[in-house]
């Protein structure tokens, strides 16, 4: 029920576009340094019309509030995995008053399988944390060495850069090179090896630039782009960084680092230039347009223009400006960063605007630089460019971010501003990446199930004494057992069987396979399960499952048993099960040894990955679940502003049984952002300042449309207007609302 409290806040908060997919508030992750360059060495024909390989290195922080999940990749089993950062590089120069990519497509992206945390740094005091994590205020610095490892660099076509995702399966690392062939090449084992890398010559897959470009007196400057997987796009401006190098050639080539570094694309560098960034709301990342007009010389003026793609994954497929008149232009160029003139963007001229297409396989593509340039007796004034996306997706059909263009022209604009807001949790692990790390023996843990959800807490039940039938399970196996009751579990599911593993966990549902790597993606992603202590056990070689039943409790037990492949040690834990779902985790003694283990409870299904639990601290006070996670709205403007026109202001992704909510309309932006915290409103903020508030009614609609209609007249043109959206969703915040994104509107005829 709404109450009349919450009605006053809605108010209060008008007074003072749809969510990113996986974004996780809090990460915020901070590359503050760029340097270390290093020359590899050159191949190809004699200088200066060979290549060279370049390097340089790199510190970055955790400047959030969370600490962010890095599991280390390949496993033991040489599984891959894809939770850590991905690094991309890029060499620019500039020269004659232009701003170019010299780095080549096959500049491949650093993978940092390895987990580091450092010590304190700038963003704070280093706090430890679990496992399979980088902990918030720590450090990790990465030398030219490091960043240059062929045996953790792959192609940027493999990645998204705007959710950060990898899929190893079927992967540059999954095929090797040269590649397997057969069921090796896609099974998400990493078929690369240390010897075939040892085969590439000094140049292959690292920074890769023409001595040709090289040899071109200019500035150079080195960028480094740290893609982070559920970093919310307001906390992503401190992930670029650039510095400027110097490069001599004596025989050899040698480089040198010369300071002057910049935070954001390294279009920032370029002298005199305008750079703006716009994106595809919250659907897709965003690109970065430099201008730099210079004359008029003999009245004409000369218009440069690069654009760089920072994460938007669909690509860009033209580049249009916009003219509220036909205009004359001359030497018209295009620049992309290979040599092939057969795949150039094609240039067209209309009274209405300026047109370069790109040909066939050769969009502008995250980590790249296109440049386009002309000549023009038109003065420059302010207005915007439009970027068609490329390929098929979420979002709009075309990206438009504000520049200097011939004439000047107002472009319509709908950006979309922060993140939604609302966390609730329907799983929890923790992950200890070493058997040494375990600290959980002599412990026990209770899940109570209340109102279709755990509550769980330190353990209110003790250790019985073994019983029961002897499981025989041997190495990597499981049985079906047969429970004397219907067992409830999350979600409001019940079970009258279990799956039960040797490698020390079990199942309610579907079965979840015996792999003996404890994964936390797996937990998330197949079948509901508990692991009690999911390890690699080898009973067969020592010790027992036992399962003991009565109407009144089910107990299974690890007696004493042994660790796979004859590492010593064994371990002790217990299992127990009540007939109204509160179950009981018993763990006697956990050996020190072996591989990895994984704790928790997942109901599966690609539950949304919480982040690793310090157990040790979080049991003492407990915490709650959710048995299934509403979702958090998304505002969204159906098409960009033009004036005469009316658009939808949508607001979708509204849980079940929401009564109402409201749209705030503002004609001004809160800078900086009003953090609702202070309210109960946890992870939420306000964008809108002042403005009018209407209601919208979803009647069980999981999104409600407000139309907006923009008055034709010219007077409205250049206007701001800034929307957000406040429903009520109990369990995601402690006051009960939730905000979403905001999107910020700027009217215009084209």
């Amino acid at each position: 029920m709404v109450r009349p409290s919450q009605l006053l806040l809605f108010a209060s908060l008008a007074a003072s576009v749809g969510a990113q997919a996986n974004a996780a508030p809090g990460t915020d992750v901070n590359l503050y340094d760029v340097g270390g360059s290093t020359i590899y060495g050159r191949r190809g024909p004699a200088y200066p019309n060979g290549e060279v390989g370049v390097g340089f290195g790199h510190a970055f922080c955790n400047a959030g509030t969370v600490h962010v999940p890095w599991v280390t990749s390949p496993t033991t089993s040489g599984q891959m995995t894809d939770e850590h950062f991905k690094i991309a590089f890029l060499l620019a120069r500039e020269s004659n008053g232009r701003m170019v990519q010299v780095s080549k497509r096959d500049s491949f992206v650093k993978h940092s399988r390895v987990t580091y945390n450092l010590g304190s740094s700038q963003c704070g005091t280093c706090q430890n944390g679990a496992g399979s994590q980088f902990w918030i205020g720590c450090y990790d610095a990465y030398s030219t060495g490091f960043n240059g490892d062929r045996f953790n660099l792959g192609p940027s076509s493999e990645i998204d850069p705007w959710l950060g995702t990898f899929n190893p399966v079927g992967s540059y690392f999954d095929r090797g090179d040269p590649a397997v062939g057969g069921l090796q090449a896609n099974d998400g084992t990493q078929s690369l090896t240390q010897s075939q890398v040892a085969a590439f010559d000094a140049v292959k897959n690292r920074v890769t630039v023409a001595e040709a470009d090289l040899v071109q007196s200019g500035l150079f400057y080195g960028q480094v782009h740290l893609v982070c997987e559920r970093e919310p796009l307001a906390n992503r401006g401190n992930n670029l960084r650039s510095a400027r190098l110097g490069f001599t050639y004596g025989g050899s080539w040698l480089v040198s680092d010369q300071g002057n570094q910049r935070q954001g694309t390294v279009l920032n560098q370029w002298t005199g230039a305008r750079v703006e960034l716009g994106g595809n709301g919250t659907d897709d990342g965003r690109f970065a347009v430099g201008v730099r007009v210079t004359g008029p010389v003999g009245g004409v003026y000369r218009y440069e223009y690069a654009v760089h793609n920072i994460d938007n994954h669909r690509g860009g497929a033209s580049f249009r400006i916009p003219l509220t008149a036909p205009i004359t232009v001359q030497n018209v160029g295009f620049r992309d960063i290979d040599t092939n003139p057969l795949n150039d963007w094609t240039f067209s001229n209309s009274p209405t605007e300026l047109v370069w297409t790109a040909a066939a396989n050769n969009a502008l593509d995250w980590n790249t630089i296109y440049n386009f340039y002309f000549e023009s007796t038109t003065a420059p004034g302010a207005g915007g460019a439009l970027l068609d996306q490329a390929r098929i997706g979420g979002g709009a059909l075309n990206v438009a971010v504000p520049t200097d263009v011939p004439g000047g022209v107002t472009v319509a604009t709908a950006r979309t501003i922060g993140s939604s807001c609302g966390t609730c949790k329907t799983s929890f692990y923790e992950h200890f990446t070493n058997a040494a790390a375990i600290d959980l023996a002599g412990r026990s843990m209770t899940l109570s199930l209340q109102n279709g959800s755990y509550r769980v807490g330190n353990g209110t039940s003790s250790f019985r004494t073994p019983a029961g039938t002897n499981l025989n399970l041997g190495d990597d196996a499981q049985v079906l057992v047969n429970l004397p009751f219907a067992l409830p579990y999350p979600g409001g599911f019940s079970t009258g069987f279990l799956r039960i593993c040797s490698n020390g966990f079990l199942s309610p549902a579907g079965d979840n396979g015996t792999l003996y790597i404890p994964l936390p993606q797996l937990l998330l992603a197949q079948q509901p399960r508990w692991a009690a202590a999911w390890h690699d056990y080898a009973p067969q070689l020592g010790g027992s499952v036992l399962y003991e039943a009565t109407p009144s409790l089910v107990t299974v037990t690890w007696l004493n048993v042994a660790n796979s492949s004859g590492v010593p040690g064994t371990s002790t834990f217990q299992v127990q099960f009540e007939p109204n779902g509160t179950v009981h985790v018993i763990w006697q003694s956990l050996s020190t040894a072996g591989n990895g283990y994984l704790v928790g409870w997942s109901p599966g299904a690609n539950a949304l990955d919480p982040g690793n639990t310090n157990l040790s601290a979080a049991l003492s006070t407990g915490f709650t679940l959710c048995s299934s996670v509403p979702p958090r709205i998304a505002l969204s403007a159906s098409a960009r502003p033009l004036l005469g026109t009316t658009i939808q202001r949508t607001t979708s992704s509204i849980a079940a049984g929401t009564p109402f909510g409201v749209l705030v309309t503002s004609l001004q932006e809160q800078t900086p952002a009003l953090d609702l915290s202070q309210y109960g409103m946890t992870g939420c903020f306000a964008y809108t300042n002042g403005g009018v508030t209407e209601l919208w009614v979803p009647g069980g609609a999981t999104s409600v449309s407000l139309p907006l209609a923009i008055p034709s007249s010219m007077s409205f043109m250049g206007v701001e207007v800034v929307m957000q959206s406040f429903s009520q969703v109990p369990v995601l915040t402690p006051l009960g609302l939730i905000a979403s994104n905001g999107v910020g509107l700027i009217l215009g005829p084209l």
